[in-house]
């Protein structure tokens, strides 16, 4: 049985973030649950069902899930100078607006408020992320067309 932990991640998370108290997603034979902490609620959970029976689902913990990412995107950074940028979506990173242009930032550069930094691509949307401070940038810490979550961080900002 082939189970993309990685896209269940990502269902979680969209579940958890839209406050949703179940989501269920279906592609051909393969389908997806996600139950969600309510207020005063069981435990979250989500089952991967591949078609075949129950015996033969995978149980994934959504607010394990859940905790993993908020402890990655809430890393301290750097030093008090610096500002971490993080990502407002699940999506994939991009430093350029095409592949043969400049990238938006370099590490070294400085920018100002409201500069375009990045795109993070969400279902085929393209979210361009301004920055919310002035400084120069320090480092980026995801690689150009990498897949990224909610909150993760993506560059530090010396401010």
């Amino acid at each position: 049985m082939d189970v993309d932990i990685e896209k269940i991640k990502e269902l979680a998370d969209l579940a958890k973030s839209l406050d949703l108290a179940e989501l269920k997603v279906s592609d051909g034979d393969k389908k997806v649950t996600i139950k969600t902490v309510v207020a005063g609620g069981a435990p979250a959970s989500a089952v991967y069902h591949n078609g075949l029976d129950a015996s033969s689902s995978v149980p994934v913990t959504a607010s394990v899930v859940a905790e993993t990412i908020e402890t990655v995107a809430s890393a301290p950074a750097v030093s008090e100078n610096h500002h971490t940028i993080t990502s407002p979506m699940v999506g994939t990173f991009y430093r350029k607006p095409a592949p043969d242009a400049p990238s938006f930032a370099d590490a070294g550069q400085m920018v100002s408020v409201g500069q375009t930094l990045c795109i993070i691509e969400a279902m085929k949307l393209m979210n361009e992320l301004e920055s919310d401070v002035s400084g120069k940038v320090v480092k980026f810490l995801v690689e150009d067309g990498e897949p990224v979550e909610f909150g993760q961080a993506l560059l530090l900002v010396e401010v």
